[in-house]
């Protein structure tokens, strides 16, 4: 793909690096390597993938990273997660967090100087692999830091809120297809020196349904899209771990009849580099961000745990007393406040295609009992 952004060289050293890393890992799977464990590598490979290097991938704006997320544009993001969190403590009487993947620890200095505004004292864990991005946390929490205690794996026990902000969508998919009627997984390879992709017969399918399937097989289209049984398996181990509480996750994606909707018939892999997205996974290895959507009917049924709420992410921040929020912001900064607020919850911005999933465990939740941030627009019922 021509005219993207040029990593460092020494971003272009550390990939030379994780490729002899990644052709290793290929000789291991006979020279074909599914995508999934070449996601897995070039994300998460020790001081050389793209989350485990000494480069952070955040940015306060365009000026550095690749790309931003919901907490560097506002505090008032915070806040409102702050303001679902107390309503948890009230139902849980723990008044911990705990945060999966806290990137530059932003969400986390939002979310707890809110609740020292509201006199909350609260205990909020993070779960952070990365030694790069938790010292990035320690400068930013710096203030905070007797309320916060860092972890390097889940809890055997919790009881509080488990959030996620944009953590399902970097773990590694499988890469799925249709051709000709006949089912493809898609692997990478080393070819003509330089990774490509091969797609061999695989037994594995999509999580459509069997009319979708027939329909696909008599058309004769070719078709691609991903399965997320890591995603699966994670919140499965949340599950585990989570006592009394909710978990909340936020991240782009779609209910499954639009993850698989015919015309998606690509996928929705994406990569992220210097704050330009494209669809070329194997570009210098390491350097940029993979993600692909989630498809949050697949989550609905998660063992041990209890869907309770799924809306887009403007529902959940007006739910949560955005509005109120910038209302009391002075005359001064309110301008600034509203035009970053307007990125969280426009239509065309991040409102739509975020999405805002709640599960609980041990509260014992009527059907018609439902949690502050998805009083208006629950869409759970469309998954």
């Amino acid at each position: 793909m021509k005219n993207l952004p040029q990593p460092s060289a020494a971003q272009l050293a550390r990939s030379t690096t994780l490729l002899e890393h990644i052709r290793a890992l290929m000789a291991q799977h006979d020279g074909w390597l599914p995508f999934d464990a070449y996601m897995s590598a070039a994300l998460y490979t020790p001081s050389l993938g793209y989350y485990a290097n000494e480069g952070s991938p955040f940015s306060a704006w365009a000026n550095e990273g690749d790309f931003i997320t919901a907490p560097l544009l506002s505090p008032l993001f915070g806040a409102c997660i702050a303001e679902q969190a107390i309503e948890v403590f009230e139902r849980t009487g723990a008044s911990q967090i705990l945060e999966i993947g806290a990137g530059t620890g932003r969400l986390a200095a939002d979310v707890l100087n809110h609740l020292k505004q509201q006199h909350i004292d609260v205990t909020y864990y993070i779960l952070e692999l990365s030694a790069t991005l938790r010292a990035q946390q320690q400068a930013t929490l710096a203030d905070a830091a007797h309320h916060v205690v860092w972890l390097d794996a889940l809890p055997t026990a919790f009881d509080g809120l488990i959030l996620g902000n944009e953590v399902l969508d970097a773990m590694p998919v499988k890469l799925i297809g249709m051709s000709q009627g006949a089912w493809f997984e898609r692997g990478v390879v080393w070819q003509d020196g330089a990774l490509a992709y091969e797609d061999r017969a695989t037994a594995f399918k999509l999580p459509t349904d069997d009319d979708w399937q027939h329909a696909l097989k008599d058309s004769g289209a070719s078709y691609l899209s991903e399965t997320h049984d890591q995603q699966i398996a994670f919140m499965r181990s949340l599950g585990a771990c989570l006592g009394k509480g909710v978990i909340l996750m936020l991240d782009y994606g779609f209910p499954a009849h639009e993850f698989y909707h015919p015309q998606r018939n690509t996928g929705t892999l994406m990569c992220h580099i210097q704050h330009v997205a494209h669809s070329d996974a194997l570009y210098h290895a390491g350097v940029q961000d993979l993600t692909a959507h989630v498809n949050f009917s697949a989550l609905k049924n998660i063992e041990s745990l209890n869907a309770i709420g799924y809306t887009n992410q403007a529902n959940f921040l007006i739910n949560t007393g955005l509005l109120n929020q910038l209302a009391a912001q002075s005359d001064e900064t309110q301008r600034s406040h509203a035009n970053r607020a307007h990125k969280l919850i426009s239509e065309a911005e991040m409102g739509e295609l975020f999405k805002v999933m709640a599960w609980e465990k041990g509260l014992n939740m009527n059907d018609d009992d439902v949690l502050i941030g998805f009083e208006r627009g629950d869409r759970l019922h469309s998954l």
